[in-house]
């Protein structure tokens, strides 16, 4: 019970964060860890589309700048930054941890918040307007929170 009303907080937060973004015109997203898509699924089988195939990139490309490979963080804040080429129907990345979509990106940096001690493994993957249709165009790092 707990869980899901953390789980349901966290993504009245993230809601409420993107609203501002859109309303003040901020491209950048903080990832709050509750990042859902119209259905309410937040899992990764929601990352792909047609029968699980990725689409092609079609130009796009990601490319994590930070974290860096198996970088130690003492907090549970992650500085995100990354270089995206939209492509021709790119728009914003989603983020994964450990196969667990945490949130989405609109411009080329952000923060993952919230995140508690263990080992990571980030993935970014560039993801088309339609909030659905992921792209062959992703980038990993693995990382620690202390």
């Amino acid at each position: 019970m707990q869980q899901s009303s953390d789980r349901t907080l966290r993504a009245l937060i993230a809601g409420a964060i993107i609203m501002a973004n859109v309303f003040f015109g901020d491209d950048s997203v903080a990832a709050q860890s509750g990042h859902q898509h119209q259905d309410g699924r937040t899992n990764r089988s929601d990352r792909a589309s047609q029968g699980g195939k990725l689409l092609p990139a079609d130009g796009a490309s990601v490319k994590i700048l930070s974290p860096t490979k198996d970088q130690i963080f003492r907090k549970d804040q992650i500085p995100l930054e990354f270089k995206l080429v939209k492509g021709k129907r790119g728009h914003h990345v989603h983020a994964y941890m450990n196969g667990e979509l945490m949130g989405m990106f609109n411009s080329q940096t952000g923060t993952l918040t919230g995140i508690k001690p263990g080992k990571y493994i980030l993935e970014l993957r560039v993801v088309a307007e339609d909030h659905k249709s992921e792209l062959e165009a992703i980038d990993q790092v693995s990382f620690i929170v202390k």
